[in-house]
């Protein structure tokens, strides 16, 4: 029934994932990248915290000891400290979360540059869609979890703070340096309890980001197959079909040919690898052939493993018109094959 009314019930085929790829429709969380963002920047200012606090501190010295002072003070010294403390903390924060920011990106999507999202569309003015944008579900879960992040937020600032309050009522009465360490304990302690939270809401609105972009391209079966058909005649697809056929086809080859009793070639041109067990097997069997370069590999793997390899080109020539892989010789070949067989066993020692 839902595939007479045309209802879109099935997921999106990886042939048209990958086309929203690449016009850049893809499933993303801006809220992982600014949480990957601020892990950066509190784990960089964890680590410089003593180096920054200390420059901190000489420069707020500095400029009350010299705020007093009478005559012209000079500012080169006070803007060059104001310079270093810039390219001690700003510029690593910035480089880091640069980095954050372009890691967080691929770990979501891969590495993908797609002009499409940018280019000029129409019916991003249409209004309909834009009240469907604003009312919609993403919009609910996003002003949800902002919400959520909010009252987080607060609230571990406040119970933070809370825990701390006897720190809090003694700084007013410490040194400027002992002062400044307290508050960085407090902001990176704090720093670091509330980006944990917002990790967990951003892994969930990833999550989500992901259920949601799925359901939004979900295609009608008839679509499905429309597209698997289109597929099929793809000449990309034709071509990956072909390697994977092809590398298959190969390790399968590489894996009978140590099996074989004796290799019969044209001599360069067609190779045929050739079992036969008496007993169990009513004929002998192709176990591989192939002509020119694969020809050329069988003779190699035979003389990796020591099987015998032998010119018969009117028979190599017969078999490989007559017969497939796994295919057993045909009535008209036995004499033949029989001939060679005997004349490897009869190298090998064995009875014919």
């Amino acid at each position: 029934m839902a595939e007479d009314l045309g209802e879109k019930t099935e997921d999106p085929t990886p042939r048209r994932l990958q086309k929203m790829r690449e016009d850049g429709k893809v499933a993303k969380s801006t809220d992982l990248a600014s949480a990957l963002v601020l892990v950066a920047v509190i784990l960089l200012l964890w680590i410089f915290t003593g180096p920054t606090l200390d420059r901190l501190g000489e420069l707020v010295g500095f400029t009350l000891e010299t705020a007093g002072a009478s005559g012209d003070i000079g500012t080169a010294p006070l803007l060059r400290s104001v310079s270093e403390i810039t390219l001690l903390v700003l510029a690593p924060l910035l480089v880091a979360a640069w980095l954050a920011a372009y890691v967080s990106h691929v770990i979501q999507v891969g590495f993908l540059i797609s002009p499409k999202p940018i280019e000029p569309n129409l019916n991003k003015l249409n209004p309909i869609q834009g009240i469907k944008r604003i009312i919609g579900i993403q919009t609910l879960v996003k002003g949800g979890l902002d919400i959520g992040k909010t009252v987080i937020a607060l609230g571990v600032a406040g119970i933070v703070s809370w825990r701390m309050h006897d720190t809090l009522g003694v700084l007013p009465e410490a040194a400027l340096g002992p002062a400044f360490a307290m508050i960085g304990d407090l902001v990176v302690e704090l720093a670091i309890v509330i980006v944990i939270a917002l990790l967990v809401l951003a892994i969930l609105d990833y999550l989500f980001q992901r259920w949601k972009h799925v359901k939004d391209h979900r295609m009608t079966k008839d679509e499905v197959r429309r597209d698997f058909k289109d597929a099929d005649g793809d000449p990309i697809f034709k071509q990956r079909r072909r390697q994977m056929a092809q590398q298959i086809s190969m390790q399968r080859m590489a894996a009978a040919v140590p099996t074989a009793d004796v290799i019969v070639t044209n001599p360069e041109h067609i190779s045929v690898a050739i079992r036969y067990e008496e007993g169990s097997m009513h004929a002998p069997q192709v176990v591989a052939l192939g002509v020119d370069q694969v020809a050329l590999r069988i003779r190699r793997i035979a003389a990796e493993h020591g099987i015998p390899i032998v010119e018969r080109k009117p028979l190599a020539r017969l078999l490989h018109r007559t017969v497939k892989t796994g295919d057993f010789i045909p009535p008209d070949s036995y004499a033949a094959v029989a001939e060679v067989l005997a004349y490897v066993y009869r190298m090998n020692g064995q009875a014919a």
